[in-house]
Order: structure tokens, then sequence, then C-alpha cells
């Protein structure tokens, strides 16, 4: 292969990360964890990757893709069909939008965001399954959700973080 192929195949490659990262976090979702009801309150990682791409790197990261991702998760999940894809676009496009807000910021700033994303997030994720399944779902599996979300938002950007300075430069 020329070396303006090879470069142009090494450049594509690297600005697929975030959509990649994505796919990888939606599949860890769905991680079988023999503990009693990890499935109903594991962690929202596809939701992690999307908020700290769409701070980080919202131009490798679009909208059509983050629908297709949140797809992608309702399938594999048993979710109603576009629940997940809707909720990811809304998170993506707020985050994408206040951008110049939420950019260069301290942690704590980008962590208060997300929590408060985060509890949106649980709180129309819960009326949606309620409504949809036509019983009050117990609240306290959402808190947990949002807890072990939230919690988990500084290790998911440190590894994201990480994703980005060893293989994104210069993209």
């Amino acid at each position: 292969m020329s070396e303006p192929i090879q470069r142009a195949v090494d450049r594509a490659v690297r600005r697929s990360f975030p959509m990649a990262t994505a796919v990888v976090a939606s599949l860890a979702g769905l991680i079988d964890v023999p503990a009693a009801e990890y499935n109903r309150i594991a962690p929202a990682f596809t939701l992690i990757a999307v908020y700290c791409w769409s701070v980080w790197r919202p131009d490798l990261l679009p909208l059509s893709g983050v629908f297709l991702i949140g797809l992608f998760e309702d399938l594999l999940r048993g979710l109603p069909l576009g629940l997940t894809a809707l909720m990811l676009l809304v998170a993506a496009g707020f985050v994408q939008h206040q951008r110049a807000y939420i950019f260069g910021r301290s942690n704590p700033f980008l962590w208060l965001v997300f929590g408060l994303l985060t509890v949106s997030w649980m709180a129309v994720e819960w009326l949606a399954m309620s409504i949809l399944l036509g019983q009050i779902l117990d609240p306290e599996v959402a808190a947990f959700r949002y807890a072990a979300t939230f919690g988990l938002l500084p290790v998911g950007a440190a590894l994201l973080l990480a994703v980005q300075r060893s293989g994104m430069q210069n993209v």
C-alpha cells in the first residue's frame, strides 16, 4: 500500500475511535454479571461515552452515528426500538449545543453537568418504561442505576481520555 493511502487509512481509523468506543461501551452494558438484578441497575456506559466525546470531539461523533448506536443498544437489550436512540440523541445534541459553556471547564463542573444530564436521563427512562409496561417501576432501581453511572464517569472519562491521547493525535 502506498504511503498516502496508508496515511489516509490510518487517519480514518483514528477518526473512528469515538464511534468505536461508544459501541464498545454499549456492549459493556450488556455483559452478564452474576449479581442479583445487575442488568436492571447496570450503568449507562454508552451515555458516559457519548457525553465525553460530545464534549471533547463532537466533530468525530455525528448525531446520526449516536442514533444508530442507540438503536443497536435497544435491539440488544430488548428495549422499545428507538427509546435509547432518542435519549442518546437528545443527550448528545444538548451537550454539543452547550459545548461552548462546558468545554475547558474544571472536572467537577463537567461531573456536575453530567450528573444533571444523568438525572434527567434516568427519570425519562424510568417514566417511559413505566408507561410502556403499564406499571410503576421501582424508583430505587433508577436511583441505583443513576448512582452507578454517575460514579463511573471519572473512570470512563479517564479510559476515553487515554484512548484520545494514545491514538488520536493530529486527528
